[in-house]
């Protein structure tokens, strides 16, 4: 055998021994494939079983899973009338004293929002907290100068709104027209989700929202039942927050009143209140020492008054002794007259008798 022969032979050695690693390697992969193609058996059938859920939905679960269709349907519905919407937004500034917000919109580019637009506010979260109808007030290329239409009217209110947009660590939405209230919005919850999604809602008014769509009972309004099934009353939100804000109104009029005639009250109170003092200054420094002065010669005189009673009943004792005395004595008189007039008439009608006659005896 020639040396090219045996190099050769060589080479072919060499290369079937490379082909034969090159094949083991390769079974060795195919086999670890096959494995992993196994293994994703489970994970599919899973994914295909969660694709249906999402598909189909699950009207049993708590809350109820809505399937795809009723999802568009529903989405169709909430599209419908809601106007335009811009989300991502964030707070860059508010000033404490007005609660005036600084809006960075990101999107759409240009945003496309108008000046004096009322839009309301909302965070992005569950349960997101809602800051109230604001007046836009000025208008830059990715944000918009935002002030309230209306401000909590107690200082208390105020600086719970201020902190509530200070601590806000969200994004915002921002709303051309309120929600529209609707029955399948909350149905399927129950009170404990119910309560984390609306906090600070009265107990009575959940219970409206966890009955609504269940079987009517005896005693619900019978404008409220519809097909045996009671139905809680939906709410125009633009009405209740009009409403609220007139009353707001109202109640600052009211304040402002109140405290006008309080300013007035208390004038008037610090008036009196000199007017007494005035008086009192008067009567301590003119009319007490006048008033003590007139005692004094009240005391006089009523001590001269006692003195000249004391006489006169003296004298009055005296003029009834007297007259008492006189009394008898123009009796004693007056019969010493009779006797008198009586002895007298006797002597008279002694002396005027004519002579009896002589008879010689």
């Amino acid at each position: 055998m020639s040396i090219w022969s045996r190099v050769l032979a060589g080479l072919i050695i060499l290369a079937s021994l490379g082909l034969f690693i090159l094949a083991t390697k390769t079974l060795g992969a195919h086999r670890n494939w096959q494995k992993a193609v196994q293994s994703y058996d489970a994970p599919l059938e899973k994914a295909e079983k969660d694709r249906a859920a999402l598909e189909d939905g699950n009207p049993s679960a708590t809350p109820p899973v809505p399937s795809k269709q009723d999802l568009e349907v529903t989405l169709h519905g909430l599209m419908t009338g809601r106007g335009k919407v811009w989300r991502g937004c964030t707070v860059k500034s508010v000033d404490p004293k007005t609660l005036q917000l600084l809006i960075e919109v990101p999107v759409p580019d240009p945003h496309q929002i108008q000046d004096k637009m009322l839009l309301y506010l909302f965070e992005e979260a569950e349960p997101g907290n809602f800051f109230g109808e604001y007046r836009v007030t000025g208008l830059a290329e990715k944000s918009v100068q935002l002030a309230p239409t209306t401000t909590p009217p107690t200082k208390k209110l105020f600086d719970q709104q201020l902190a509530r947009i200070q601590n806000t660590k969200v994004n915002w939405t921002l709303n051309e027209t309120l929600p529209t209230d609707r029955h399948d919005v909350f149905r399927g919850y129950d009170q404990a989700q119910l309560s984390q999604m609306m906090p600070g809602v009265p107990p009575e008014t959940l219970q409206e929202y966890l009955r609504d769509g269940t079987d009517a009972q005896p005693n619900d309004p019978a404008d409220r039942v519809f097909d045996k099934k009671y139905e809680r009353l939906l709410r125009d939100y633009v009405v209740y927050f009009d409403e609220l804000n007139r009353q707001i109104a109202s109640l600052r009029d009211q304040i402002a009143a109140a405290k006008t005639d309080e300013a007035i009250a208390k004038k008037l109170q610090a008036d009196a209140e000199k007017e007494v003092a005035a008086r009192v200054a008067l009567i301590d420094n003119t009319l007490k020492p006048d008033l003590a002065e007139v005692q004094g010669e009240l005391a006089l005189v009523t001590s001269h008054r006692d003195a000249l009673q004391s006489k006169l009943d003296g004298v009055s004792q005296e003029i009834q002794g007297t007259l008492k005395e006189n009394k008898r004595l123009l009796a004693e008189w007056t019969a010493l007259q009779f006797a008198a007039a009586k002895r007298l008439n006797e002597l008279i009608d002694r002396d005027t008798a004519e002579p009896a006659p002589y008879t010689g005896e």
